[in-house]
């Protein structure tokens, strides 16, 4: 997807129409928009989300006021207004016009909400346009709304992408789309109807046995769906839960008599959680640990015994000591001892001697029992260490449960003092955090009872389709039959197999690809860790890190040129292939869009983000205000720029200073006096 052209009318801050050329060359893939704050860079970052899905984003206030105040204020009543964004764009060699609008009649002094109108155009190489039926469907192939938030973004806001909001299954839907696994989803979605239509036609008179096999599948899909609905319900009940409590909170934050108490309330929770991250990382110690070397502990007493009885065979002479077997024969033989003492065949000492004779020379049993012997003293030297090693973490473990336990007693004392604050709005709070905190142990315990409902019920399913498979047809026209429902459902297994493989090596590309990402800005040992539902962790040594509003910047920049990587990699491998594309709309190089980028980042790390962004991706859009344009950050961003634009404020206000922003050495109107309040977008040589 690369973004050409963005014009808007009488949207929002923009009076009149402004249009934005957004075209780039090779090695220069930043657009620079520089504006005041105030200036509309919001409302530009928004125009684009707007036009492509017809919604703001969520921090948008007053998100009704499409049309310009001005405007609306020009027009008579019962007069119709309009506004408008259109986004000219590219994908895949194919040029889109997609335009979103407002057109309504006046009816009083404020605006009410409106629904926004879609016409999505195919603009031919001839300039034809045609125009794309279901364009919403069209523009959610080409990059998801689920993405939004990674291609579209405020930097201000950037710690929210990883905020724990439960959009990570939103996430990983979409991420699936974009990279080219959408098409499986959906013939995995289809093959089930595919069998049960199969299935019923088979004659119910003449082949009851698969008739009632047929029907005891229907029925476990049918109560599989539901539980699985069921359980997506609780999980949404489980998230808007947590929205609550995270509000009271910060509600009771601001409290001037709580806030103290809500502060070290928090830091508690922090550290219990980190405590009972150590104490989960103590316990899969200590599970591979007895894994590996647990047999150790059963061993105890055999290498002594064995080790006693060797010295007691070697003291009664039953072990050979190495002495050859011909030699013991030709004594014999002579009938005298090497002391020259006679040795009459008859005699104890003979007897004896003809004993030794059998022991004598077995090299090989005499090695054996070193090397058993050795082992002994190994395995007693290994029992030790494994038993040193269990007793010391299960000491940690001892630890960790007691500092939990001291933790948990600290913040109930603290919940007690916030419960004898005498303010009825504190109580109230408190009162419903409760609840809500109870409904959320029920969602979670519901959506764990869910969870189990469906893996045994699918085990039953396939015990049913092994039965199916292998009960014999009553009749050619139901062996037909069968044959073919065996068929889609060896498909069926085959594609939830390669959608799990595929999954499993998209998540693989995107983790290595955050990590080096992230490696290029961030400066500390913090790794970025991308686990199976496609959440983004944070981990330091001591286990998942608490990440600061500047490490969430940091996360997410390095999260969206992951993503923007591995949608150009796979997007070139199914170019150079020679096999069948299943996904027709395909995926490839996407723009990032993104007002403030530098957030709250110190100096240090703005300079670092100011080098590494513009390798995030082919083509990135960059609204600043002149504070974060400064110095080397304002020099790294400008050699990457082929455009550079002014969103430039004009105020009836004549108190208010007229103020210059300095662009490649020269000064550029950036505050200026004017009739009303309004932005006008002026394109500055590069």
């Amino acid at each position: 997807m690369k973004l050409l052209k963005l014009a808007l009318n009488n949207f929002r801050a923009f009076y009149g129409e402004q249009v934005l050329d957004l075209s780039v060359t090779e090695g220069k893939p930043a657009v620079l928009i520089f504006g005041n704050n105030g200036a509309g860079k919001t409302t530009l970052l928004n125009a684009f989300g707007w036009s492509l899905y017809g919604t703001f984003s969520d921090d948008t206030e007053q998100n009704h006021r499409v049309i310009h105040d001005r405007k609306w204020a020009e027009t008579a009543f019962g007069e119709s207004v309009a506004a408008s964004v259109r986004l000219d764009f590219e994908h895949e060699g194919v040029c889109f016009a997609v335009t979103r609008d407002v057109t309504v009649t006046k009816r009083s002094e404020e605006q009410q909400k409106t629904e926004p109108n879609l016409t999505m155009l195919e603009i031919g190489p001839d300039g034809e346009a045609k125009s794309v039926p279901n364009g919403q469907d069209r523009i959610e192939k080409i990059l998801p709304e689920g993405l939004r938030r990674f291609f579209f973004f405020n930097g201000e806001r950037m710690e929210k992408m990883f905020s724990g909001d439960g959009k990570d299954e939103e996430v990983k839907r979409a991420i699936k789309t974009l990279l080219n696994l959408e098409a499986i989803e959906r013939a995995l979605g289809h093959l089930p109807k595919a069998r049960q239509k199969l299935a019923r036609a088979i004659d119910t008179k003449g082949d009851t046995r698969l008739k009632e096999l047929t029907d005891s599948m229907e029925e476990l899909d049918v109560r599989i769906k539901r539980t699985e609905e069921e359980k997506e319900h609780k999980r949404d009940d489980i998230r808007k839960f947590q929205e609550e409590i995270d509000s009271i909170g910060d509600a009771l934050r601001q409290h001037d008599r709580a806030k103290p108490l809500q502060q070290e309330r928090d830091k508690l929770t922090r550290h219990i959680n980190d405590e009972r991250n150590r104490h989960a990382d103590l316990r899969d110690r200590k599970r591979g640990l007895i894994s590996s070397s647990g047999h150790l502990a059963f061993t105890s007493g055999i290498d002594t015994k064995v080790l006693n009885l060797a010295d007691q065979m070697r003291e009664r002479r039953q072990l050979p000591a190495g002495i050859q077997r011909s030699f013991i024969e030709d004594l014999l033989n002579d009938e005298l001892c090497m002391c020259g003492r006679p040795v009459i065949k008859g005699t104890s000492e003979y007897e004896e001697l003809d004993k030794r004779r059998y022991n004598a020379g077995l090299e090989d049993v005499q090695a054996r029992w070193l090397h058993l012997s050795g082992q002994m003293r190994n395995m007693r030297d290994s029992r030790q260490r494994f038993l040193d090693q269990l007793s010391e973490i299960t000491a940690d473990i001892k630890k960790a449960d007691e500092a939990i336990s001291q933790l948990e007693a600290e913040r109930s004392e603290v919940d007690r003092q916030l419960e004898g604050v005498n303010i009825q709005d504190v109580q109230r709070l408190l009162d419903r955090r409760r609840d809500y905190v109870e409904k959320q142990q029920e969602a979670r315990f519901a959506y764990r009872q869910a969870e189990e409902q469906i893996t045994r019920m699918s085990a039953e399913l396939d015990k049913e389709q092994k039965k199916y498979r292998s009960t014999k047809a009553e009749n050619e026209a139901s062996r037909r039959i069968q044959d073919q429902v065996n068929l889609v459902d060896s498909v069926n297994s085959a594609l939830a197999e390669i959608l799990a493989i595929k999954t499993e090596e998209v998540r693989d590309q995107l983790d290595m690809k955050v990590k080096e990402v992230f490696s290029r800005i961030f400066i500390k040992s913090s790794i970025p860790e991308l686990n199976d539902s496609f959440e983004l962790e944070l981990r330091s040594e001591s286990g998942v890190a608490i990440r600061s509003t500047g490490e969430n910047q940091i996360l997410g920049l390095s999260f969206v040129g992951a993503v923007s990587e591995v949608a150009k990699s796979i997007n070139d491998r199914k170019k150079q292939a020679d096999g069948i594309v299943l996904n027709g709309s395909g995926s490839g190089v996407y723009p990032v869009v993104m007002d403030a980028p530098f957030g709250s980042l110190d100096l240090t790390y703005q300079e670092e983000i100011s080098k590494a962004l513009p390798a995030l991706t082919s083509q990135i859009v960059t609204l600043l205000s002149q504070s974060q344009a400064r110095g080397k950050v304002k020099e790294n961003l400008q050699s990457a720029a082929s455009q550079m634009y002014v969103l430039r404020t004009f105020t009836p206000n004549l108190s208010a200073g007229q103020e210059s922003i300095e662009i490649n050495n020269r000064a550029v109107p950036y505050v200026s006096h004017g009739e009303f309040e309004h932005t006008v977008l002026e394109k500055v040589a590069v």
